[in-house]
């Protein structure tokens, strides 16, 4: 009788073995696992917790194929994939499952892509605050040549510039008006946060303009364009977002009030401009964001813009005064193709799966060809085993996760600016004290199997001051 005894003493005052469970984390969304047939992607979670006795099983549909850290997965067949993760140890078990969708690899038929030199230019009237330069410039698309002038604002009034090429004998007439000095139609400083006004919504050709099956659509079907910024305002309200879709793409908002430079005015670094983006550890798609006055006090973006330098900003990885020109494409369901000043070439992605829309090209672009014109930051993505990456820049780009000013700030976890950061043309600081209008435009022009071209995406932007 005594040994029964003693087993039951022994087991009750036997304590329990308890200890943290494994936790999974992925370091992609779940959009991110899709992929062509005959492509492969690998699996590789991030653990924590585990210890000697962790044991990994994975299984597709019961049958296990893999007991290693991680999982490489391949098919021939079209389909939606359920891949479950299994980890025992010494204190239980946790399970994880990750969808794969596996579309059909075809064999893409890709337009031509029409021979583009020549001779274009990004505005023919602007208005510039008496004391300031401008650079006024055509481009020769495809050539080396330059053909521009510096003009000095220094007479109030309606003013002249004709350009000519000697070599092509084209021209062009570009009229400026020199407004009164910087400061004189200044507006209060208080006023909504957020802007108040859309002027422009022009994305450049991407799948997650006019369909994307996640967020929905940035603007409704058949709408006119200023329909089309209401609904981008309206998408900000909510902080829903909008794409800008394949590099140069663009957005022109404004403010009801005068956005101060915090820095030069008050004599405090603080951020001065808020911009939400949805970047990722693995997809940054880093938007260059451009500041401007209300030189002429009519309300409207009709201005000299000025970049905001960012950390790219003169080296090898920026480029200036360039140009990309879209073509629209004659088959439906076709890849986009674009030619730039540079005399590149290269397509936006068609990708049925994610926008099954005819075109991705927006209905209130007249013509079969648009440029857009602006910076550009070097494409830094990679594509491997069905993963991409697009890595971020240190700093000062919209959609951008850096470690420096994506942060948690007065408008919560968003990209934070700095208007004493605005440039003029030559690169040296324009010493803003105020801004009135700001522009945002996508900045790379590359692109990955299975997350589409790179398309910088905006929810909100705000005064920082005002939240």
């Amino acid at each position: 009788m005594l040994a029964p005894l003693l087993m039951l003493v022994a087991c009750n005052d036997d304590p329990e073995v308890t200890g943290p469970l494994p936790e999974i984390t992925w370091v992609m969304s779940s959009g991110r696992f899709r992929i062509q047939t005959g492509e492969s992607i690998q699996l590789v979670p991030d653990i924590e917790n585990l210890d000697e006795t962790s044991v990994y099983v994975w299984t597709i549909e019961g049958k296990v194929v893999g007991h290693d850290n991680y999982y490489t997965f391949t098919t021939d067949t079209p389909g939606e994939y359920f891949v479950k993760l299994t980890i025992n140890n010494r204190f239980g078990k946790v399970e994880d499952e990750v969808k794969i969708t596996v579309t059909e690899n075809t064999n893409v038929e890709l337009p031509e892509i029409p021979e583009h030199s020549g001779w274009q230019v990004p505005w023919t009237e602007i208005n510039v605050a008496q004391g300031r330069t401008i650079k006024v410039k055509a481009y020769m698309t495809g050539t080396e040549r330059e053909v521009a002038t510096v003009f000095t604002a220094a007479t109030e009034g309606r003013h002249s510039v004709v350009l000519r090429d000697e070599e092509s004998g084209r021209s062009q007439e570009f009229f400026i008006t020199v407004c009164p000095p910087a400061g004189t139609y200044r507006r209060s400083s208080k006023g909504q946060a957020m802007v108040n006004k859309v002027y422009a919504y022009m994305p450049a050709p991407g799948h997650q303009v006019n369909g994307y099956i996640i967020t929905g659509k940035s603007y409704p079907d058949g709408c006119t364009h200023e329909q089309a910024c209401d609904s981008v305002l309206a998408h900000f309200s909510r902080k829903w977002s909008v794409s800008l879709g394949g590099q140069g793409g663009y957005l022109i908002a404004g403010f009801d009030h005068s956005v101060v430079n915090n820095e030069l005015v008050n004599g405090q670094s603080a951020y001065d401009l808020c911009i939400k983006g949805n970047p990722f550890s693995y997809q940054s798609e880093p938007g260059i964001i451009w500041v401007s006055q209300d030189d002429n006090g009519d309300g409207l973006p009709n201005d000299q813009w000025f970049e905001l330098a960012g950390s790219e900003y003169g080296t090898d990885n920026h480029s200036v005064e360039y140009a990309i020109t879209y073509f629209r494409p004659e088959k439906p369901k076709s890849y986009t193709g674009w030619r730039d000043t540079n005399g590149d070439t290269g397509y936006i992605p068609y990708m049925s799966y994610w926008n099954p829309s005819d075109y991705y090209w927006q209905p209130w672009i007249e013509g079969t060809k648009h440029t857009y014109f602006g910076s550009r930051l070097r494409d830094r993505s990679t594509y491997e085993s069905g993963i991409s990456d697009i890595p971020p820049y240190d700093w000062g780009y919209a959609d951008n996760l850096s470690d420096i000013d994506f942060t948690d700030g007065p408008a919560g976890k968003m990209g934070y600016y700095k208007i004493s950061n605005a440039r003029t043309w030559d690169g040296q600081p324009v010493n803003l004290e105020y801004i009135d209008f700001v522009k945002i435009q996508t900045a790379q022009t590359g692109s990955t199997p299975n997350l589409g071209e790179i398309s910088t995406e905006v929810y909100y932007i705000g005064d920082c001051h005002l939240q």
